[in-house]
C-alpha cells in the first residue's frame, strides 16, 4: 500500500484534500482549531504536529525559543519516522515546517494550491525576507527562510486555475438579495497597510454602490474593530453570523461579492458576481499581480470608474 501523507493548514486544504481523494493514508495537521474537521473528513487519520514557538517579542527569551524550535523540528522527524511516507502532499511552498519536511523527504512531493497567493505574490518579497530573519533568529528552520517560494521544478504542482488537475465544488448559495457582501482580508493585521485605508477603500465601494454592503471579517480580524472603523460608514454593516464565506453565503444571498484580495472569491465560483479591488485600498502590488494573472477568473478594478461599471453590469443590474 502507497503512504500517502498530507500537511493542510486551513479548511480550504481540507476540503480540497477531500474533494480530490487522494487516497490519503496520514493527515497531518498544527493547529487546534482544525483538529474536528480533520476528524470529520478523515476519521482516525489525523496526526497532530503541534507548532513552533512564536518568535518572542522579549529578546531575552530568544535564546530559550530558539533551543525549543529546534527541539520541535527534531520531534516531528522523529515522529513521522516510522510512517514510511511514500507521498507527501504539501499545500504551503515558503513555510519552515513545509521546507524541512520537503528537504528530508526523498520520494515524490506534491504542491497543492493554497489558495490565490499560489498564483501570484501578493507582498513584496522584502515583507518575506524580513519574516524569514525573524524566524531564523528564533530558531525556525533557516533553508529557504528568506524567499517565498520553492524550486517547483522539483515538485508535482497541482491547481484549479493553471494546471487544472484539482476541483472544489462551490458552496450552495441562498438567492440574492438586495445586497453586496464586502470580503475582508487580514491586511492591517499583517501590517500590508494601516486600517485607515481600508476605512477609506470601503468608503469608496459605499459610495459608488446603490446597494447596502455587509463587511465578512476574516477570522484574523477582530470584529469590534471592524465594527468600530465602519460605524461612520453610510450603508455598510457588520456581516450577520454565521461567519466564514461558505456558511455565510449559505445562508445569506448577494448580488455580488468584492475584495482587496482574497481566496474566497476563487472559491465561491461566482466569477460573473465578484471583483477584485485592491487599488481602492492603495494595493497597487496586488493590482499589478492580479492583472498580470492570465487564468484570473474573477474581475478586476482599476478605479471607482471600473467599480461601477462592474455593479451596473451584475446579473439583473443595480445601477442607480
Amino acid at each position: 500500500m502507497t503512504v500517502i501523507a498530507a500537511l493542510p493548514r486551513s479548511t480550504l486544504h481540507l476540503r480540497l484534500l477531500a474533494a480530490n481523494d487522494p487516497g490519503v493514508t496520514h493527515v497531518l495537521y498544527r493547529d487546534d482549531h482544525i483538529a474536528a474537521e480533520v476528524e470529520l473528513l478523515f476519521p482516525g487519520k489525523g496526526i497532530a504536529l503541534g507548532r513552533e514557538r512564536r518568535p518572542p517579542r522579549n529578546p531575552l527569551h530568544l535564546a530559550a525559543a530558539f533551543a525549543a524550535n529546534r527541539r520541535y523540528y527534531a520531534q516531528v522527524r522523529d515522529l513521522l519516522a516510522p510512517l514510511g511516507i511514500d507521498r507527501l502532499i504539501l499545500f504551503l511552498e515558503g513555510e519552515p515546517l513545509e521546507r524541512m519536511l520537503a528537504d528530508r523527504f526523498t520520494g515524490p512531493i506534491e504542491l497543492w494550491e493554497d489558495g490565490l497567493s499560489h498564483y501570484v505574490d501578493l507582498t513584496s518579497p522584502l515583507w518575506y525576507a524580513g519574516r524569514g530573519a525573524v524566524q531564523i533568529a528564533s530558531g525556525f528552520y533557516p533553508k529557504g527562510a528568506l524567499s517565498r517560494r520553492a524550486d517547483r521544478n522539483r515538485l508535482i504542482v497541482r491547481d484549479r486555475f493553471e494546471t487544472g488537475d484539482l476541483v472544489l465544488p462551490a458552496p450552495t448559495r441562498a438567492p440574492p438579495q438586495d445586497r453586496l457582501l464586502f470580503i475582508g482580508s487580514p491586511l492591517a493585521e499583517d501590517g500590508i497597510v494601516p486600517r485607515r485605508r481600508i476605512a477609506q477603500g470601503l468608503t469608496r465601494i459605499a459610495a459608488a454602490s446603490p446597494l447596502p454592503v455587509a463587511y465578512l471579517p476574516h477570522p484574523r480580524e477582530d470584529t469590534a474593530e471592524i465594527a468600530a472603523m465602519i460605524d461612520d460608514i453610510a450603508g455598510i454593516d457588520v456581516a450577520p453570523l454565521p461567519h466564514g464565506i461558505a456558511p455565510q453565503v449559505e445562508a445569506h444571498g448577494y448580488r455580488g461579492f468584492i475584495a482587496a484580495a482574497s481566496t474566497a472569491l476563487l472559491d465561491l465560483g461566482a466569477f460573473d458576481q465578484s471583483l477584485f479591488a485592491p487599488r481602492l485600498f492603495g494595493l497597487e502590488r496586488m493590482h499589478s499581480a492580479l492583472a498580470g494573472w492570465h487564468a484570473n477568473p474573477v474581475a478586476l478594478a482599476a478605479d471607482e470608474a471600473g467599480l461601477a461599471r462592474w455593479m451596473a453590469e451584475l446579473p439583473r443590474g443595480i445601477a442607480r
